[in-house]
């Protein structure tokens, strides 16, 4: 599943298309613990879950809006970080 579709209200879009994300889920106790892996081309860069929510629906909801804010500052980071090496 792609993190967000295409924006032109942004630059740069809060997830570039490389950004994908897979869900899962486990049983816990009487609940369920949703999970996704979010990927960049294809390659595992983090794992987010939560608890507590009862529709899949919602719980995707909230894990792409999570993994959009982790992206967008490893983005930053990393575009940073690129920038400060070059000056060296």
């Amino acid at each position: 599943m792609n993190i967000s579709p295409p924006r032109t209200d942004t630059d740069p879009p809060a997830a570039p298309p490389e950004w994908t994300i897979d869900v899962g889920s486990e049983p816990v106790g009487e609940g369920v613990y949703y999970f996704a892996d979010v990927k960049r081309a294809g390659q595992v860069m983090f794992r987010i879950g939560l608890g507590g929510v009862t529709e899949e629906a919602k719980a995707r909801s909230l894990l792409a809006a999570k993994a959009r804010a982790w992206i967008d500052e490893f983005l930053i980071r990393e575009q940073q970080s690129g920038a400060s090496s070059q000056g060296d």
